[in-house]
């Protein structure tokens, strides 16, 4: 079990974040092992959008996956011209629930950083397992620093937290991140961080909701000196988008 920080809550507002793009992603039901799928990633031109290679392969094996993931293609050459409905799907809409939302990220509302929203959240929505992986810049530490919503919270656990003073967290044997309070789990982090494991250095909590409609939120920082994105499973395939 590895011990990362004292925590403190109060904290409204998060940090700047440099979200510079999004990767899709899905966990392999057959290894529990968290893949990139689809990169969107900012540019001069607007975003470009990018298959990787475990795509290639994925896609081959999982029926469906191929028509939901997909782009557009002009005499084979993929090509689109707003952003893919697969990441659009998630984006937040001018509501009175996702104004709630935004307030307890930090968030501006109603001018929403989508990008922003949907990495904080996961982007998961109902009908598919698909969920979403920011792309982010090192900050002046050369650190990169997540915000995320932590997963499967314990609520007993949560009702109680300020009778804990560390957090701490473990490996589990499928490569979740298990956030611990004491010897007591509190929730997971996203899948994503599996290709960090033990390269967190720090986990953090930012905010803790107290709403009601809400449920069990615990939104955390989490940061690590290593460069998740030069895992070689973030390898794009040949071909990029602009859209």
């Amino acid at each position: 079990m590895t011990t990362v920080q004292n925590w403190h809550s109060g904290i409204a507002q998060i940090k700047e974040s440099k979200i510079i793009g999004l990767y899709l992603g899905w966990v392999v039901p057959e290894d529990g092992q968290w893949q990139p799928l689809m990169r969107l990633a900012k540019s001069d031109r607007g975003y470009e959008a990018s298959h990787t290679v475990a795509y290639q392969r994925l896609a081959h094996k999982y029926r469906g996956m191929a028509e939901m993931v997909s782009l557009p293609t002009v005499d084979g050459q993929e090509i689109a011209y707003t952003i893919p409905d697969i990441f659009s799907v998630r984006m937040p809409r001018l509501r009175p629930d996702t104004e709630r939302r935004c307030k307890f990220l930090g968030l501006d509302y109603p001018n929403i950083d989508r990008l922003a929203f949907i990495a904080i959240t996961g982007g998961n929505i109902n009908g598919d397992s698909y969920d979403i992986c920011p792309i982010i810049e090192p900050n002046s530490y050369s650190q990169y620093q997540f915000y995320c919503v932590l997963q499967e919270v314990n609520s007993d656990i949560k009702s109680n937290l300020a009778a804990y003073s560390k957090l701490q967290y473990d490996i589990a044997s499928n490569g979740r991140v298990v956030v611990k309070v004491a010897s007591d789990e509190l929730g997971l982090l996203p899948p994503y961080f599996s290709l960090l494991g033990n390269d967190i250095t720090e986990i953090e909590i930012i905010n803790v909701s107290d709403d009601p409609y809400l449920g069990n939120k615990i939104l955390v920082a989490v940061i690590s000196k290593v460069d998740l994105y030069a895992n070689q499973c973030f390898e794009l395939a040949t071909g990029k988008v602009i859209v």
